[in-house]
Parts: structure tokens; sequence; C-alpha cells
């Protein structure tokens, strides 16, 4: 149960964090009826603060090999917290309007419940999505990263060089994300996802147990990571390619969508659409229709090769990443297509690889 207790422990400080009425309010994109949300972005604030805590524990002498041996326990907590929120999250959402409720709410308990009934389910300004999306999964994610780090230092006196590589790799990633958190702001999953068991087992159980998976790899059998210097730049090498598709599209569609005048955008490419938008048909949005989830396969991989190639566990995350992305570029095409129509046939035209150039 002292598990229990800590999960429920950062989950509460997360929530006390996002409530700190401190860094810049951002409007969300327009709703049903064109209301739009207010969102306090302060994530970077709260990843910050809990690096310090981290920081502060390490320092007093906290076991750091703590997580790792009671991970099962940490995971399974997670799942459980996840599934109660989820519930919340239900039977909330039978008891707000119509017009609150997500797109895909279809009146099907278990639709609802997997899917999400409500859209922008809050507890007074604190949005239940928008927290969860980065906030308690990734923060923690890098913090897990950290522990096995610092338990490997304390253990022996010093941190592989595949295991020091992947946390940094993460670490970048983690900090990218919440450096840029008003970034999810255009995303499917607060624009049309409902918040429900999917999103809230994937932010709260799936991001930590998942995407740690590399680095406890490597905690457990260094012997079998890359060590040689040659390799380690090679990887690196993928990763920033990864990174500068993955952060370069994401700003230029972040940019696009909130001022299309903009001079950094203006000159590019567009398709006019019925709905009265542009669809943005140049730079990296012209090499493929989805470049920053090329950017973040690119990246996944580079994770795992880490890893060495003596084994296809630590292969595991970028093999599933890849599914779920191609899955939901699907998603997203029928949205588009039902959104947008002729306009989407004609960038389909104009873009005709999905997530790899010249593969698919």
């Amino acid at each position: 149960m002292k598990v229990f207790g800590v999960v429920l422990s950062w989950y509460l400080l997360q929530v006390l964090l996002a409530l700190l009425p401190i860094g810049p309010q951002v409007m969300g994109q327009p709703l049903k009826g064109g209301k739009r949300l207010l969102y306090r972005c302060n994530g970077f604030l709260a990843l910050l603060i809990s690096i310090l805590i981290f920081a502060v524990a390490l320092h007093q002498g906290a076991p750091m090999d703590y997580i790792h041996k009671h991970w099962l326990q940490f995971v399974t907590a997670s799942i459980v917290y996840s599934f109660v929120l989820a519930v919340g999250l239900y039977i909330h959402a039978l008891y707000v309007p119509d017009s609150e409720l997500a797109p895909e709410a279809t009146g099907s308990l278990f639709n609802d419940f997997f899917m999400g009934r409500e859209l922008n389910p809050r507890v007074g300004s604190l949005d239940l999505k928008f927290m969860c999306e980065l906030r308690p999964g990734l923060i923690g994610w890098m913090l897990v990263d950290w522990s096995l780090c610092a338990s490997q230092y304390q253990q022996s006196g010093a941190v592989t060089p595949a295991l020091a590589l992947v946390t940094l790799f993460q670490t970048i990633y983690v900090f990218d994300a919440l450096k840029h958190e008003s970034s999810i702001l255009t995303t499917m999953d607060i624009i049309t996802e409902g918040f429900g068991f999917m999103l809230a087992f994937g932010d709260l159980a799936w991001v930590p147990a998942l995407y740690t998976l590399q680095a406890h790899f490597i905690y457990n059998f260094p012997e079998l990571a890359v060590s040689n210097v040659y390799g380690l730049v090679a990887i690196g090498i993928v990763k920033a390619a990864g990174y500068i598709i993955f952060r370069g599209a994401n700003s230029q569609k972040d940019v696009f969508r909130n001022n299309p005048n903009d001079s950094s955008v203006a000159h590019l490419a567009t398709i006019p659409t019925s709905a009265g938008k542009k669809l943005l048909c140049a730079g990296y949005w012209g090499i493929c229709r989805r470049p920053n989830y090329l950017g973040d396969i690119l990246m996944a991989t580079a994770w795992s090769l880490t890893c060495g190639t003596t084994h296809l566990l630590p292969y595991f995350y970028p093999i599933y990443f890849f599914i779920l992305l191609v899955h939901r570029q699907i998603r997203d095409e029928a949205y588009c297509k039902q959104k947008y129509g002729a306009a989407w046939d004609s960038y389909c035209k104009k873009v005709p690889y999905r997530i790899i150039p010249y593969v698919f």
C-alpha cells in the first residue's frame, strides 16, 4: 500500500502545481458553437519543481533503487488509478449538457467509458485532460529514468554510456514537450478526443510503464547495450534528425494554425477549403501528411538502438508506436476527409505519402 500512497501523492502534487496562478494563459481552439476554453500553461514550472523535489530526495540519501525494486507495484497502482479516474469521468459526464460531449460519444456505456464521453472535463479551473496529457506520466517517466541512473551510480560508482544517452534523449523529449505545452491545444487529443479510460490509462499508466522500457533494459542488462563510441554517435544522429523533424513540423503547424499570416509560414503553399481554412501543403507538411509522426518514430528508434540488437524486447516500443501512429493517422484522414471534402482529396494528391516518404 505504500507504493499506492506514493503514486497518489505524485498525482496530487501535479494537480497542485497545475493550479498555481503562474504562467501564461492560452486560448484553446474553437469548440462546437465557437466556444474557446482558457488553459493555464505552467507545465514547465511543474517540471522544474518536480526536478527540485527529486534533487532534494537524492541529496537526503533516498534509496534510488526503490522504484526499480517495486516497479510492478508502481505499474499496478497507476493502472488502478487510471481506472478509478475513468469511472469518475464517466459518471461526471452523465450530468453535463450535450454541447460538452465528445464527437465520438454514442451513449453506449462501453464506448463512452473507453473513448470518453465528455470532451473537456473540468473541476473548477482545472482541465483534467490537459493536466494529465503531459504532467504525471511524462515527468514521471523522466524521473524514473533519472532514478535508474542514480541507482546505478550508487551501486557501481558510474553510469553506463548507453543508459546516460537514452536518459539524455528522453529528458530532452520531456523538456521539449513541457516547454511547448501550449502546442498540444491544437492536437487531436485535446480538440476531438473525449477523456475516458483510453487516454487516462495512456497518460497515467502506459507512458511511464512503456516509455521507460529502454532504461530498465539497459539497467538490468548493461552488457547488451551499445558501448562503442561510433555506434553511440550514429544513434545520436538518428535522434537529432528525428527531433529536428518533430519539432520543426509541430512548430510550423502551430504557427500556421494560430497565425497563417506569420512571416515564417505566409509564403508556403496552401489549399483553400470550404470550411474557410487553408491546408498547409509545403514546408515540413509537404514532405508527408504527418511529418511529426515521422520524427517521433525516428526518435523512438534511436532510444531502442541504445539497447543493442541482440534482443527484441527494447524494440517493442517503436513497433507499437508505429502501429499506434498509423492507426491515428487513418483516423485523422477520416476526420479530415469528412471536414474538408474535395480539398482534402487535393491535398492527398499533392502530398501522397502518409508518414514515411516513398514508403508509406
